[in-house]
């Protein structure tokens, strides 16, 4: 059960939802901001939000003109896939040091309709700070609650990082029962990814892999305080990393 809380001071949450009804995609996007650097008008950068557009638009269009997709396993559920970033030295991760946590909702219950609704949300830890990170899992549960099937690429990492929040904050949660981790088909996302150009031509274009540190620098900001913090490219890198794992496992 999500706890009834206001939202948090220094956080920002962003949503992006794409429907399509028939031929026509609705997409808008909004979000929430309680920390001074960003207002809900600039939590969006559009000239980075190609890549998620695009392959947005490729799920979408293979749920939805999929012949057999009534023999898929994942037929008529509602998929979501989640990512986290974390501070760059590994031990402190582990320890629940979560900055960003991400996720991809695509919803097939009324697929038998032919309607198909993605949704993308995020949220950012902007101090970084441990013990603000339990807001994260507080303000994604519904989604992660409400989910059918969960995707996650590493299992071990990224949900094994979560669950030791929980344990360490005593949250009431349980993850879905139902995880597929997508480290059990591909090695690593450059893999995953190179599969995906394969099959359906798709590539990175704003968020390549390779480039954590540079991007994570951006988000730290400048000096002791962060001054002048970037939400992207580390925003984008992190969706990017629900949806082409929601990809992969859509296309396997």
């Amino acid at each position: 059960m999500k706890p009834n809380i206001e939202f948090p001071s220094n956080y920002i949450e962003r949503y992006l939802t794409m429907k399509k009804r028939g031929i026509n995609l609705k997409t808008k996007q909004k979000g929430k901001s309680s920390y001074k650097e960003y207002t809900e008008e600039n939590l969006w950068n559009d000239e980075l939000l190609d890549d998620i557009y695009d392959i947005s638009k490729l799920i979408i269009d293979y749920a939805k003109n999929n012949k057999i997709l009534k023999d898929k396993s994942y037929y008529g559920k509602k998929i979501v896939s989640i990512d986290i970033e974390t501070t760059n030295f590994i031990p402190k991760a582990r320890e629940g040091f979560v900055n960003i946590l991400g996720l991809t909702s695509l919803d097939l219950r009324n697929s038998s309709k032919g309607n198909m609704e993605l949704l993308i949300y995020q949220a950012f830890n902007m101090l970084r700070k441990k013990d603000d990170a339990p807001h994260l899992l507080n303000l994604a549960w519904d989604f992660i609650n409400d989910s059918d099937i969960l995707i996650v690429f590493n299992k071990s990492f990224d949900i094994k990082i979560l669950q030791t929040i929980i344990d360490n904050y005593n949250l009431n949660y349980k993850f879905p029962k139902n995880i597929v981790d997508m480290r059990d088909y591909f090695k690593n996302l450059v893999a995953l990814e190179d599969y995906l150009k394969e099959q359906v031509g798709f590539e990175r274009i704003h968020s390549e892999k390779g480039h954590y540190n540079e991007y994570y620098k951006l988000f730290k900001g400048r000096g002791k305080n962060g001054v002048n913090k970037k939400i992207d490219p580390i925003g984008v890198y992190n969706l990017m990393d629900t949806l082409t794992p929601l990809f992969g496992f859509l296309l396997i």
